[in-house]
């Protein structure tokens, strides 16, 4: 099966000596995108990379950013969303001893300052 570029390309190629405008012109026309919505998600994704963070990166280093963004788009992990889908539910009966033994813990904590604090003061 041909591809629409291929067929285009060999016909623009194939009769570019008899009609060498109209060649010139599908030249000039035909790789324009059909609509703007990639173009668009470049400069969202540019505008997301170009912080004021990373403003020392060079041309060089933000277009292969950009490029990577791209490739990547469909393949990277949402962790945020995986452990978000995998929320542990917890009773708190359960850990009732262990907030006990921190409520103690904490009233230790308090008679050791005071008996710090009036010692202090002797």
């Amino acid at each position: 099966m041909i591809h629409i570029s291929e067929l285009i390309f060999t016909v623009t190629q194939d009769h570019a000596p008899v009609y060498p405008t109209l060649a010139r012109i599908a030249l000039d026309v035909l790789p324009i995108q059909a609509s703007a919505v990639p173009c668009e998600r470049l400069f969202s994704a540019s505008k997301q990379v170009a912080t004021d963070r990373r403003s020392r990166l060079g041309s060089d280093r933000f277009e292969e950013l950009l490029v990577m963004k791209s490739a990547w788009r469909g393949t990277m992990v949402d962790w945020a969303a995986v452990n978000t889908a995998e929320v542990e539910e917890v009773d708190l009966v359960d850990y009732v001893e262990l907030l006990e033994a921190d409520k103690q813990a904490q009233e230790w904590e308090e008679v050791i300052e005071i008996s710090d604090t009036q010692s202090d003061f002797e």
